[in-house]
């Protein structure tokens, strides 16, 4: 009895310490799922938040603008009237999306700097020289908030205009402008350092800054979606 039955109790020691091995196992894939869906929970509610704070009031902001254009100059009142209602139908169309296409981007930013041509007139010059693939993609509503940042933080004066450019670089996209700072007007780039938060977030890339006393640069990432 004593040797039939020691292997029966070997097997059911063994079978314990193989059940009580898994079960652990099983704790720690648990607690390390639970611990990766909360890092990725409070991720995306950070993202979320920062995502927020981007507001576009463009529509808003240019309603009064677009009475004075009515009541001084019609003509110049639809055409504003066009640009404005083209930037709000893209707005809408990709509140929702995290990135966007660059080549759609670039007509949209377009569109967009045309609102703020009609308000500053020869104040200041833009070019676009970027010929976009069509997998290639940027941070939604990215280019809005620098082409804003650029706006609030230099003076507009015709006699010596601003001068924006957008074009490729060899690790992303470049928006460039020259420096005519306000003197009443410090930055804090908080527009910018919440685009630096959402690349990281979610690509855990960074935007690149170089500037001196006569040009700024941003440099963003762009993002290629394989076929």
């Amino acid at each position: 009895m004593i040797i039939n039955f020691y292997p029966i109790s070997l097997f059911s020691s063994s079978a314990i310490v193989v059940v009580m091995l898994y079960s652990n196992k099983l704790k720690n894939d648990y607690f390390k799922i639970k611990s990766l869906t909360n890092s990725f929970s409070k991720k995306e509610a950070e993202y979320q938040q920062l995502k927020n704070q981007v507001n576009p009031h463009f529509l808003f902001n240019n309603l009064n603008t677009l009475i004075s254009f009515i009541e001084i100059n019609p003509k110049k009142a639809v055409e504003f009237g066009h640009h404005l209602s083209n930037t709000y139908r893209h707005y809408l169309k990709n509140q929702n999306d995290d990135f966007v296409l660059l080549k759609e981007e670039l007509e949209f930013i377009k569109e967009y700097l045309e609102i703020y041509k009609a308000k500053f007139e020869n104040a200041f010059t833009f070019e676009i020289n970027v010929l976009p693939k069509e997998n290639e993609y940027i941070l939604s509503l990215s280019l809005q908030e620098i082409i804003d940042n650029i706006f609030k933080h230099n003076s507009m004066e015709e006699d010596s205009p601003l001068k924006i450019k957008i074009l490729t670089s060899s690790n992303g996209l470049l928006l460039e402008n020259s420096v005519s700072n306000k003197v009443t007007d410090q930055s804090n780039q908080v527009g910018l350092q919440n685009i630096n938060k959402r690349y990281k977030i979610l690509t855990n890339k960074e935007i690149q800054i170089v500037s001196d006393q006569s040009m700024f640069q941003v440099n963003i990432p762009i993002l290629i979606l394989e076929a």
